[in-house]
């Protein structure tokens, strides 16, 4: 009886065992050719986009060369191209041709992978192929219905238009047997031809290896319906023996020898039983455990033989052992339940007593009653208790006076962090209860007098009701900013910037507000000396533009009268914005102040030099009338400003961009000569920065083809020649789609389309994007109404606002009309705003967002990271989405610091509670990366590019071929 229980034990482990490895290896087998099925779905999808392209005329040049045997043929990148010599060569095909050619070299890394050959055949009989030898292979004349690999996908035997993989057969041009997954191509639901991919039969081989490395030593069988074995890493040379004529299909049952015809016999007898089956083979005694494969109708069949070995008796052994485990432990529970009730419960009881005696509750009831040990013990305690109250109660108090003095060290630690600020900390009556070093210094009275007085003691008398609104406004739960003046002991008040600010309360349920002050008075007294000076920069004690205007008018009138002569230069500092907001403003002005000293040491005395303002500034070189003389000196004066400069804070290296026109060669008018300096410092800039451009008649002719735009930019309004393009955006997540970006684009009647990069500026510089702007706010509201009333969906639709939108004051007026008139909800519209323009007026432009925003709109910044904008302002800003600018997602998973960047944006943006959509997703290594990262929405060429309206439905009828990209 031990032995019969042995062996039945070790017969289900065997069968447990096999039956598990046997459904793991098949569906191993059956995820892999899913695997090739998405990929092969992803390849037919981006060959109907190529289909879909217009015929775009007479095709110039063909890939499609006609050879002596009357057939065409070409070979491109290992990609194969052949057209029988029976079949037409028109204008489609070569289009065909030449824009699938482009495409395949782009899929055949990945797709060369997984099979060893793929192509599209169309019902014309245009056949493109890698690799390429086997187009070349082909007879001229060939029909292509006969075979397995283009008939499966006609609608003949294909109506529902679904992949089919083919029986298994033999390709003389490959020599391999194989079997090929053909998916259908329809463009408007018309039938185009196929894509096919021929999966060899050789490579189960490598991928059950890969997954069964150990478990070969079992025999594994794939093996069809038919009787026919497909699969033994024994029996390779079946396989190899029964080689037929071309595309004839596998038929090697009669090939077999008995045990193997044996083991699949009996295996299709039982393939509706999915437990593990005995049989006896030459007297053995052998189990097998069959899976089915459904995507090709094949069986994974996994036999073994009923042997008993030291594993076996071992694992046996632990059987037993369990077993006496298990009695061993029910009988100590059984003493355990004796002990707990007779012994255990009363010293919880106990237990219990000590605990709530712990706790303060000192009164121990009936076990002092006791006359056993526990109630001797309990009097003890009971006596014990008045003490150790008495110790708890001053416990007590010196926690609470620890309290008191960890208090007053948070104040003082936090006024210390503010010590360049002076710092204040009020109670709920503007009594001052702490000040900082700043505050003394900034009021000029020792700390003693300020410790316990009013508030109203440091700042003059005139300002007092200004204290009044700030402490109605306080009280309130709100901050007070403005500008006080400090009345100061020792002289003239002091003008500052105040801020009063609640905080929380403290223990005892009072109110304390933070005081922050600044000194503003050099800015008072600068403002002062500016309304006094008339013709001279006060920073850099150049002359200003009032003067230059003059001087240059002057200059003028002499040129006229033939007696002189002379160069306009006209520059400003390259990146001048970086210093002022890495530095500091102070920094910046230290840097013009320096700039202006060397340009005075440097100019002679007839020179002029003036600061039009900002970092721009003008120069009039007298006398200077040739090109070589100007030359040398714009080389100087670069020269000197490229010389390192030391600020307080740091050394830094500017550089200038700079315009120069000749007087009277080029103008005889102040406008013609400011006009003709702006346009060559511009070109200077453009051609890279840090350089001198001569005005030339080529900059004109520049300014004339802007204004020739902008002349059929009006018309193009007014003939509605604009069109709108949408590209996809995908939530990350599950893989649908998120929404759309609008993108707009300009189809010229005789230019063509013209690329948003040259109207755009144009009309940014002419207003018309005021106009240009409202149109597309208007067509992509009424786009997202049309959409998700006819999907019953919430698609978002994002549009950018130009600079010069942003700043019209009527912009959320025009953003409310255009939600009013689609009828859309306003959650339904992105508004995507730059990093630059909202530098500059930092308050103007909160202002402008939360106007914006109060509409219930989405507001987004646009290629985050690529602008200089402050961190500090971020914050501020209501923003709801940051996008990762392309530049920064394009490189990786190559380049690490993109990587870095991409992660730290989108870390920032999740603290900051804002979603994170990143641009120009083209690879798959970029969705893994964003998915890691929890990066929310992405859009680029890997889903789409911008598609117009009328090929939305397509795109969204074809989305769920990217599903797998999201299959975390």
């Amino acid at each position: 009886m031990f032995t019969q229980a042995q062996d039945k034990y070790i017969e289900s482990i065997i069968s447990r065992d096999l039956n598990a490895s046997a459904q793991q290896n098949a569906q191993f087998v059956s995820h892999y050719l899913d695997s090739l099925v998405q990929l092969a779905k992803i390849t037919n999808s981006q060959v109907k986009h190529a289909l879909n392209k217009p015929v775009k005329g007479a095709t110039e040049q063909t890939l499609l060369v006609q050879q002596t045997d009357s057939s065409y043929r070409s070979t491109k990148d290992n990609t194969g191209i052949f057209l029988a010599a029976n079949q037409t060569l028109n204008e489609q095909v070569k289009q065909q041709a030449n824009e699938l050619t482009s495409i395949w070299p782009t899929l055949s890394p990945v797709l060369t992978q997984s099979f060893s050959a793929f192509y599209y055949i169309s019902k014309s009989g245009l056949t493109v192929v890698q690799p390429a030898d086997i187009a070349e292979n082909l007879p001229a004349v060939y029909d292509f219905n006969r075979d397995l690999f283009y008939k499966l996908g006609t609608p003949v035997y294909n109506p529902t238009r679904q992949p089919i993989w083919t029986p298994v057969y033999y390709d003389q041009l490959q020599d391999h047997w194989m079997s090929s997954l053909v998916i259908p191509v329809y463009l408007d639901n018309e039938f185009y031809g196929v894509t096919s991919f021929d999966f060899l039969i050789q490579d189960l081989k490598t991928i059950l290896l890969a997954k069964m490395p150990d478990q070969l030593d079992r025999d594994a069988f794939v093996f069809d319906s038919k009787n026919n074995l497909i699969f033994h890493p024994q029996y390779e040379s079946i396989l190899t023996t029964e080689k037929q004529g071309n595309f004839a299909e596998l038929n090697n049952e009669a090939s077999l020898n008995q045990d193997i015809h044996q083991v699949i016999r009996f295996s299709l007898q039982n393939t509706n039983d999915l437990s593990v089956k005995e049989y006896n083979l030459n007297g053995e005694k052998r189990l097998v455990a069959v899976t089915a494969i459904p995507q090709l109708g094949w069986y994974f069949a996994l036999t073994d033989a009923f042997s008993i070995d030291e594993h076996h008796l071992q694992r046996f052994r632990q059987y037993l052992l369990f077993g006496a485990f298990f009695v061993a432990v029910l009988l100590s529970l059984i003493i355990y339940c004796f002990l707990n009730r007779y012994v255990l419960s009363r010293l919880r009881h106990c237990a219990k007593v000590l605990t709530e005696h712990k706790q303060g509750q000192l009164k121990l009831g009936k076990l002092t009653e006791s006359s056993d040990e526990v109630g001797t013990m309990a009097r003890t305690l009971e006596s014990m208790s008045g003490e150790i109250h008495n110790l708890i109660e001053g416990l007590n108090e010196k926690i609470h006076e620890k309290e008191i003095a960890e208090l007053s060290a948070l104040k003082l630690s936090n006024a210390v962090k503010h010590s360049e600020t002076a710092i204040a900390i009020l109670n709920n009556q503007f009594e001052i209860e702490f000040v900082n070093p700043k505050f003394v210094e900034l009021t000029g009275r020792d700390e003693f007098e300020l410790i316990g007085a009013h508030i109203e003691s440091v700042v003059d008398k005139q300002m007092h009701w200004l204290l009044d609104m700030a402490y109605e406004q306080l009280n309130d739960g709100r901050a007070w900013k403005g500008e006080l003046l400090i009345d100061h002991p020792l002289g003239e008040g002091i003008w500052v910037s105040q801020t009063f600010s609640p905080m929380t309360q403290d223990k005892q349920g009072a109110n304390h507000f933070v005081s922050a002050t600044q000194d503003i008075s050099f800015i008072k007294q600068s403002q002062k000396k500016m309304e006094k000076l008339a013709y001279h920069d006060p920073l850099t004690n150049l002359y200003n533009r009032t003067f230059f205007k003059a001087q240059l008018t002057k200059s003028l009138e002499m040129t006229k009268r033939g007696h002189y002569a002379f160069s306009l230069f006209y520059f400003d500092l390259d990146h001048f914005k970086r210093v002022n907001d890495d530095l500091g403003h102070e920094a910046g002005d230290q840097l013009l102040t320096e700039i202006a000293k060397r340009l005075k040491q440097r100019l002679r005395a007839e020179d002029t030099i003036a600061r039009l303002g900002g970092d721009e500034f003008a120069i009039i070189m007298s006398g200077i009338s040739s090109v070589e003389k100007a030359q040398s000196m714009a080389t100087d004066v670069q020269n000197i400003i490229a010389k390192p400069i030391k600020l307080a804070a740091a050394e830094v290296l500017v550089t200038a961009s700079m315009g120069i026109t000749l007087s009277p060669k080029d103008a005889l008018s102040i406008e013609d000569l400011l006009r003709n300096a702006d346009l060559a410092m511009y070109k200077a800039k453009n051609a890279g920065r840090n350089g001198f451009y001569f005005y030339n008649d080529e900059l004109n002719k520049a300014l004339q083809e802007s204004i020739l735009l902008e002349s059929e930019l009006r018309i193009a309004l007014k003939e509605q020649e604009f069109e709108l393009y949408y590209q996809p955006q995908i939530d990350l997540k599950t893989g649908k789609i998120f929404g759309f970006e609008a993108l707009l684009r300009w189809n010229h009647p005789t230019r063509g389309m013209i690329p948003p990069n040259i109207f755009i500026p144009v009309a940014e510089q002419s207003g018309l994007i005021v106009a240009l702007g409202e149109w597309v706010l208007t067509e992509a509201s009424l786009f997202i109404a049309r959409l998700n009333q006819k999907h019953n969906q919430s698609y978002m639709v994002a549009v950018n606002l130009s600079a010069r939108q942003f700043k019209d004051k009527n912009v959320a007026n025009i953003i409310q009309h255009s939600i009013a008139r689609a009828g859309i909800k306003s959650e339904w519209l992105d508004i995507e705003l730059t990093e630059s323009m909202l530098m500059g007026d930092i308050n103007e432009a909160i202002h402008q967002m939360q106007d914006i925003k109060a509409l219930g709109v989405q507001l987004s910044i646009d290629d985050f990271g690529t602008g200089y904008s402050s961190l500090s302002y971020l914050k501020r800003f209501p923003i709801d989405t940051l996008k990762v600018d392309r530049a920064f997602i394009k490189d990786i998973p190559h380049d690490k610091d993109d990587m870095a960047i991409s992660d730290a944006i989108i870390a920032m943006a999740h603290k900051l509670n804002m979603k994170v959509i990143a641009e120009g997703i083209e690879h798959k290594e970029h969705v893994q990366f964003l998915v890691e990262k929890h990066c929310q929405v992405g859009q680029g060429y890997l889903f789409s590019p911008p598609i117009p309206e009328k090929q939305i439905e397509l795109f969204l009828n074809e989305s769920q071929v990217y599903q797998h990209l999201f299959n975390h």
